[in-house]
């Protein structure tokens, strides 16, 4: 890649606009097509080059007050690994396109079926019987180009966890089961990564962010007995369209905040909040 003809490149598709009382320079996704289509390049690495040239991609620039220009150009050079595609995951997932985090891992074995459509982020009539991840991979490449998404069709075990989320930054938790939760925190563990967790019941949602080396999911989980995996307390209270939305949005929001370094993050603390009378909490780990 000749770095002087994506510069010279850059200097000719960027325009002017006027953001937050200031001006700023932009680009447009078809800039940046061009650009790419021209030199052979992805569009995430053209947006990558421009944002280190201070030329904010269109589609970003509503991010920046949040991530700032470098941060968004972090954003795009790293790695999330969303593990499960349901409620929370497919809405996690959608996020984080829309963040503009470079590569989603996306695993999950399941097809859609019926009881998917009051919540889950990429379900409609018509995919009803689709694997989950091939609809959410279609559905994130609409939503942002720059996005790369590795579909894994397949369940989080022992014989494959580790290299299913080697490379990634961050691990978003979004299982529905205690065994497969504590098997990807272990291997987030091993390899040194942080784990997002999130979970619901009906109206309530928890959310913790888990360092390697912190107190995990067992000081607050039961126990698992007998051979069937543990669901929680959701199959009785139901799983409806607001709480995963809700707790998706926080685990991104998380996040974000290790991958940018910014923030206080729920390191250490369980969030609980009940949103039938909104009894918020904060439990120490």
């Amino acid at each position: 890649m000749n770095e002087d003809d994506l510069r010279g490149r850059l200097e000719q598709e960027k325009f002017g606009r006027l953001e937050g009382g200031r001006e700023i320079s932009c680009i447009s996704m078809e800039g940046v097509a061009r650009i790419a289509s021209a030199l052979g390049l992805t569009s995430r690495q053209v947006a990558i080059a421009a944002l280190e040239d201070s030329i904010i991609p269109l589609r970003y620039v509503k991010n920046i007050g949040t991530t700032g220009v470098a941060g968004q150009a972090t954003l795009l050079k790293s790695t999330v690994a969303v593990v499960g595609a349901g409620g929370i995951g497919s809405r996690a997932a959608e996020l984080l396109a829309r963040m503009g985090v470079g590569k989603i891992v996306l695993a999950d074995p399941d097809v859609f079926d019926e009881t998917n459509l009051n919540r889950q982020g990429f379900s409609c009539e018509t995919s009803v019987g689709l694997p989950k991840v091939e609809v959410a991979a279609e559905r994130l490449a609409e939503i942002n180009c720059d996005v790369e998404v590795s579909m894994e069709r397949l369940a989080a075990e022992a014989s494959n966890v580790d290299s299913l989320l080697q490379g990634a930054d961050v691990v978003i938790d979004a299982l529905d089961n205690i065994e497969d939760r504590l098997l990807v925190m272990e291997a987030c563990r091993r390899l040194g990564t942080v784990m997002v967790h999130g979970a619901i019941a009906g109206t309530c949602v928890q959310v913790t962010t888990l360092y390697p080396g912190d107190s995990g999911l067992e000081s607050f989980l039961p126990v698992a007995t007998g051979d069937e995996k543990s669901r929680g307390i959701e199959v009785e209270t139901g799983n409806p369209a607001t709480t995963p939305t809700l707790a998706a949005a926080i685990q991104v929001q998380e996040t974000v905040k290790v991958i940018l370094g910014r923030g206080e993050t729920l390191r250490g603390r369980l969030l609980y909040l009940e949103t039938d009378d909104w009894t918020f909490e904060f439990i120490d780990l």
